[in-house]
């Protein structure tokens, strides 16, 4: 089996070591997972470089990962919401199995603290709220796979509290990234991919 995981920051694993990133995580010697995530990128990056980074690549599995940064610049959620429309329909096209990604929780209060000037970062988190809903009711009715990142690592939050998953509030830290890459391993099983 062969995926691209294309994406943002957290794709590309923003402030951890390649060999601790999920994506890399995920691989196998019967599955391979190349990672094409930009940090800082936004849905509309993602669809101005899908057809070099993705249909080269010809996975049978593209896994979108995006969105947080486009609200971060201000963008509504309906252009990501658009822009995700357009990619899934990209890769039916070129043969590919679509799997939409929510991005895991943070936390506005100590992003708040590492990134002052950007946003109100309560806002932010609201707005993705209200789009993670919108990715999974698309996902429901595309019958399209997902991977709820933000839905299962709130559940690992809830149940360690004390615990520090962030590199700033918003970035997972290394443990993080396990976390993340145990998420999709169970999510994979679940749609027998």
């Amino acid at each position: 089996m062969r995926s691209v995981c294309f994406g943002d920051s957290f794709v590309r694993g923003f402030g951890v070591k390649a060999d601790e990133n999920w994506v890399f995580l995920l691989n196998t010697p019967c599955s391979t997972f190349i990672n094409h995530g930009i940090c800082g990128d936004t849905t509309g990056g993602m669809l101005a470089r899908f057809g070099c980074d993705v249909v080269p690549e010809k996975p049978n599995y593209l896994f979108l990962l995006g969105g947080l940064n486009d609200l971060l610049a201000g963008s509504p959620e309906t252009t990501v919401q658009a822009n995700y429309f357009a990619m899934v329909h990209q890769a039916l096209h070129h043969g590919m199995i679509p799997v939409i990604c929510t991005c895991p929780p943070f936390d506005p209060n100590a992003a708040r603290r590492c990134w002052p000037e950007l946003t109100s970062f309560e806002l932010i988190k609201r707005r993705y709220e209200t789009l993670r809903d919108w990715l999974l009711s698309f996902c429901r009715s595309y019958k399209l796979a997902y991977v709820d990142f933000y839905g299962e690592f709130a559940k690992v939050l809830s149940r360690n509290p004390e615990k520090d998953w962030y590199l700033d509030g918003i970035h997972p830290t290394a443990e993080g990234h396990q976390v993340m890459r145990d998420i999709a391993v169970d999510a994979l099983r679940q749609l027998s991919l």
